[in-house]
């Protein structure tokens, strides 16, 4: 009898809990169709139309895994020497095949820009694996997602509000807009709204491609840099050898250096940049042993993980590149990734107004 009654208990218990789940996502399910409806009418105000948003809204459903991926992203958690296996000789190989391939285009579109070929094809190479990462996620479910959580719910409201506006100007099918779980679009990986502020109908067909490798991706990831105001007569940084130490001791805030590069000033973690031969005088060599560049330019050092001694100076191009991703090992995979992918054609600043939407 006590057996029986303690399976009995243990039943009404386990029933209990069931009960309290199914109550907690019944609430959640609730709360998050207000949250739709909120979302309707702020689209509405939008001059989205009902037909749009008919098509795209009953469909939506939480996607969990969007939110557990927002909190672990790779660039954040991974060590220096982890994330930096992303510059792989096969990834070296296949941007090299791309420029072999597109290059004519790639330079043409480039040029436009001011954009030196070999970073848009890096950015690509990274991004999606020059466009045969499978990015399937359904988008609107992703976004709606992370909207309706509390961390970045504003910034994913935004983000949630273009992806309604993309297909209601016609640019993508509602089918089209799949992303990765951080709801980044097509082989770019643009957000939303940076679709809507920064892609480019280069062929000026009256579509917006983003979905294969061609002028509108090439353009739209040359623009973004631009706009940030990309500089085609420097390159991102290099690797520097350290002197001995010189991982702890290098180290100084940003306040203790010279006038950071203005696109560079909100990245308060980069720390000080000082002018190359004053890096010079501190011990810090190129890789080889050999000493820095002559040219006065203003540089900052980032040291890898604790213990490695690695360390890498940067210029202002490196904050563009963090524009596009804000993290150290993302920059710094594009940065290393151009230069061995290769390109030596200099770029000179546009001469004519390129296209933009």
């Amino acid at each position: 009898m006590r057996k029986l009654g303690a399976f009995f208990l243990a039943s009404l218990l386990a029933g209990a809990a069931l009960a309290q789940e199914q109550a907690a996502t019944d609430g959640d399910a609730a709360r998050f169709q207000a949250f739709l409806d909120e979302v309707r009418a702020s689209a509405v105000e939008r001059g989205i139309r009902a037909e749009t948003l008919d098509a795209v809204l009953p469909s939506i459903r939480i996607r969990r895994q969007a939110v557990e991926a927002d909190r672990s992203q790779a660039e954040f958690v991974e060590t220096y020497e982890a994330y930096l296996r992303r510059v792989s000789p096969r990834r070296i190989e296949r941007g090299r095949a791309l420029l072999a391939e597109h290059g004519e285009m790639i330079r043409r579109v480039a040029a436009d820009y001011g954009v030196q070929p070999r970073f848009i094809v890096a950015i690509i190479g990274l991004e999606s694996d020059y466009g045969t990462y499978p990015i399937e996620q359904p988008l609107f479910d992703v976004v709606a997602t992370l909207a309706f959580d509390a961390r970045r719910g504003a910034q994913f409201r935004a983000q949630l509000l273009a992806a309604l506006e993309i297909v209601d100007k016609g640019w993508a099918t509602p089918a089209e807009m799949k992303s990765s779980w951080a709801g980044a679009l097509g082989v770019l990986q643009f957000t939303p709204t940076n679709v809507l502020e920064l892609a480019v109908d280069y062929d000026r067909d009256g579509h917006v491609d983003l979905w294969r490798i061609g002028p509108d991706v090439v353009a739209s990831v040359a623009h973004y840099l631009q706009r940030t105001g990309w500089s085609a007569d420097q390159t991102w940084g290099r690797e520097v050898k350290l002197p001995s130490g010189g991982e702890e001791t290098l180290a100084a805030p940003m306040a203790e250096g010279a006038t950071p590069p203005s696109v560079c000033r909100s990245y308060e973690s980069l720390g000080a940049f000082r002018n190359l031969g004053d890096w010079q005088t501190l011990g810090v060599r190129r890789v080889d042993g050999g000493n820095l560049p002559a040219r006065n330019l203003p540089a900052e050092l980032i040291v890898g993980d604790e213990g490695d001694d690695r360390g890498w100076l940067v210029y202002r191009n490196f904050c563009s590149l963090m524009r596009y991703n804000p993290a150290f090992r993302y920059a710094l995979s594009v940065g290393l990734l151009a230069d061995a992918i290769g390109d030596v054609n200099r770029v000179a600043p546009p001469t004519t107004r390129p296209p933009t939407n």
